[in-house]
């Protein structure tokens, strides 16, 4: 799976599991509100490796275009 999609999912899984229970005691705009600060919390604290994994995935791709755009250019400009 791709790391982006395991981090996306990661993260709104976190706000789930904090938001759910909460809506039963509170406001749900409330609950929803706690769930994304504390999912930025622990998300920072639990989910380092898949963040290291995503960030390492979006630069092998930036690295790769870069990489096609400079073979690209030297084609064009007939070298």
């Amino acid at each position: 799976m791709n790391p982006v999609a395991k981090y996306y999912l990661a993260r709104v899984a976190i706000i789930a599991a904090v938001a759910v229970p909460l809506m039963f005691l509170i406001n749900v705009l409330a609950a929803l509100a706690a769930g994304l600060l504390v999912s930025f919390v622990l998300g920072f604290l639990l989910l380092r490796k898949q963040r290291d994994a995503m960030i390492a995935h979006i630069d092998d791709g930036v690295k790769r275009r870069r990489e096609e755009k400079q073979r690209l250019r030297a084609e064009l400009s007939g070298e």
